[in-house]
């Protein structure tokens, strides 16, 4: 007899097998399909929520970037010009101003080329050419005189002080490390 055709029990299978041998037949699982193709069926409906948002944002972007081309504009008119009698006191100050702004503009022009700056000095005169650019732009809009005249003191001043810091360079370059005295030649400011 070979030792295949037998098949051997062990003494302590014995009890496990009566015990697999005594439960009950398991009943097959009940049939999941129509409960899977209801909730299938469900989710094909279309629920409104999930669409309203995305919807209703699309909307509000598209009527903000439509209507304000639709809409026509309505136009207001422009404020007259109102040009203020200018006085002769006020004419003689703008001609003085001009004149000094001239004479500041050509001196810092010269010093500036030939006068050495440390770097606080050139951040300072930096800040204070682009404060004459923004005096500049608001003179353009000047509707007159009256309004010319503190911009053209502000100028003024500005071109005051970056003569000062400019003749600094110059005050350090000619008399060396102490800079006490300036030349009377550089001296224009007053």
């Amino acid at each position: 007899m070979s030792g295949r055709d037998h098949l051997d029990i062990h003494p302590s299978a014995t009890p496990l097998a009566a015990a697999l041998r005594a439960l009950p037949e398991a009943a097959p699982m009940p049939d999941l399909w129509p409960d899977l193709a209801k909730a299938l069926a469900e989710r094909k409906r279309p629920h409104w929520r999930r669409y309203a948002i995305p919807l209703g944002a699309a909307a509000a972007l598209a009527i903000a970037l439509l209507v304000p081309k639709l809409v026509p504009h309505e136009r207001v008119p422009a404020p007259i010009a109102w040009t203020p009698v200018t006085t002769n006191a006020t004419a003689d100050e703008l001609a003085a101003l001009h004149d000094r702004s001239r004479t500041l503009e050509r001196w810092i022009a010269a010093v500036s080329a030939r006068a050495p700056q440390d770097g606080r000095d050139l951040m300072a005169a930096v800040e204070v050419e682009d404060l004459i650019g923004l005096v500049d732009v608001q003179l353009g809009g000047a509707n007159g005189d009256a309004d010319a005249l503190p911009l053209w003191r502000q100028r003024v001043a500005l071109l005051e002080d970056l003569a000062a810091i400019r003749g600094n360079g110059v005050a350090l370059a000619a008399n060396g490390a102490d800079g006490e005295a300036v030349p009377a030649s550089l001296n224009l400011l007053n």
